[in-house]
């Protein structure tokens, strides 16, 4: 695992967003899974790919509501590449008790769009109901200072 200080995330950020956003001629969404424990810096690290991607609205976890949609700006992101996503999806699923309450999310609807970011906390909560992730990452805080995190790609 790899020690991120806080203040370096952004930097990590877009090293993973370069990563995604490599044509694989994806014909669905590229799936990014976040696992780690309750306060391993999953949350901060989905809103810093938020901002870097353009989303302006504050991006909080949809722990209660289990999923939010932002639309993403067209046009080139700060590398003055074309976008490849138009819309980032976020979800956490903490709080389901089964892979079955995915179903009432529609999952089709976004993991069959391959202009969407879908990005998963607590993906092995949903077991087979979500397609193998395109990246993995892996956040603990043990024996990581207040203002860093361990994180790995897998």
């Amino acid at each position: 695992m790899q020690k991120v200080p806080l203040i370096e995330l952004p930097e990590f950020v877009r090293n993973v967003t370069a990563m995604l956003a490599m044509d694989r001629h994806n014909t669905k969404a590229v799936v990014l899974g976040l696992r780690g424990e309750l306060g391993a810096g999953k949350t901060t690290f989905v809103q810093q790919l938020a901002r870097q991607m353009g989303v302006r609205e504050v991006v909080q976890s949809p722990t209660y509501v289990l999923m939010k949609k932002y639309a993403l700006p067209d046009g080139l992101n700060p590398m003055g590449q074309k976008r490849r996503f138009k819309n980032l999806v976020h979800i956490d699923a903490y709080r389901l008790e089964n892979p079955k309450e995915f179903a009432a999310l529609k999952p089709a609807e976004f993991l069959d769009d391959p202009s969407n970011l879908v990005v998963v906390e607590w993906p092995e909560r949903l077991g087979s109901a979500l397609p193998k992730a395109d990246l993995n990452l892996s956040f603990s805080a043990d024996g990581a200072g207040e203002q860093e995190r361990y994180i790995e790609v897998i």
